[in-house]
């Protein structure tokens, strides 16, 4: 799969996810330098990114297939986005987009956050994007706890990777019981998250309104499948516990040879998100 990040926070979640063997990453933001890296020129307004971007088709050469593509609308650089993302239109484009904590920032920022968010969404409704997979660092925040300033973004990112290639992995291995339902083609809304084993608490990474579907990843000990009488009965009251009136949810079991069990979760809806 090949990464493009965009962006200070694009970029460093490119750079995070590197580490696995599955991911080719490409970088673009201002003052950058290295292998399969595009140093964009510095303007002072964002719709100058747009209005000034260079011609990207050398550094894209060779990218095909599965695109993730890195943005916080809150950078000036997102300015370019489309534009980027026009060299990239021949792909399998999934946007993976980081709400920054709005309450911190200036109104400019904020507004060019709320710009941004809304035009992917309506992209990735109208089919241009596979999907729109929604972060927001805020609830990332919650879910980590106390977290330290120094190296502060490098935890939330590490959870967010580690969530992300987790479901990645899943997603195109064979489970041992259980599959998760193809999401319906307007369903390309999307975020991630992970649920507690022990006490069924979901904690998501985005506040998705009016959910449609909802896919539990259950990452299960080789002791506990072969060995624990009440495990399904225990994951199927799980799954109808998290339930909502109006998503359906599905549920598939993996092998894993961790020593303790993990449970992540994707949710969809069509609907357009408010930042």
């Amino acid at each position: 799969m090949n990464v493009v990040g965009m962006g200070k926070a694009g970029c460093a979640i490119a750079e995070a996810l590197s580490k696995y063997p599955q991911y080719k990453t490409y970088k673009i933001d201002t003052d950058i330098e290295g292998k399969r890296c595009f140093n964009f020129p510095t303007c002072e307004h964002p719709e100058d990114y747009e209005a000034s971007s260079p011609k990207m088709k050398t550094f894209f050469r060779g990218v095909k297939g599965n695109v993730v593509f890195i943005i916080s609308g809150a950078a000036k650089i997102a300015g370019a986005s489309l534009v980027v993302l026009e060299h990239l239109k021949h792909c399998d484009i999934t946007i993976l987009y980081i709400q920054p904590n709005c309450n911190t920032l200036e109104d400019v920022k904020v507004k060019m956050h709320n710009v941004c968010l809304g035009v992917l969404q309506e992209y990735a409704r109208s089919g241009v994007f596979e999907r729109l997979i929604l972060i927001d660092n805020d609830a990332v925040d919650n879910i980590i706890g106390q977290v330290p300033i120094i190296g502060y973004y490098e935890k939330l990112n590490e959870l967010i990777v580690w969530v992300f290639h987790m479901l990645n992995v899943l997603k195109n291995s064979e489970p041992v019981m259980g599959k998760i339902n193809k999401t319906k083609e307007t369903s390309r809304i999307t975020t991630i998250g992970t649920v507690d084993f022990e006490s069924g608490e979901e904690k998501m990474f985005f506040s998705l309104d009016k959910m449609r579907e909802k896919g539990y990843f259950y990452l299960l000990t080789k002791e506990d499948l072969t060995s624990d009488g009440n495990l399904l009965k225990k994951i199927t009251e799980q799954v109808k516990n998290l339930e909502t009136e109006d998503a359906r949810s599905s549920f598939a079991i993996y092998s894993s040879e961790y020593d303790q069990n993990f449970v992540f979760c994707m949710t969809h809806t069509p609907y357009i998100q408010r930042g």
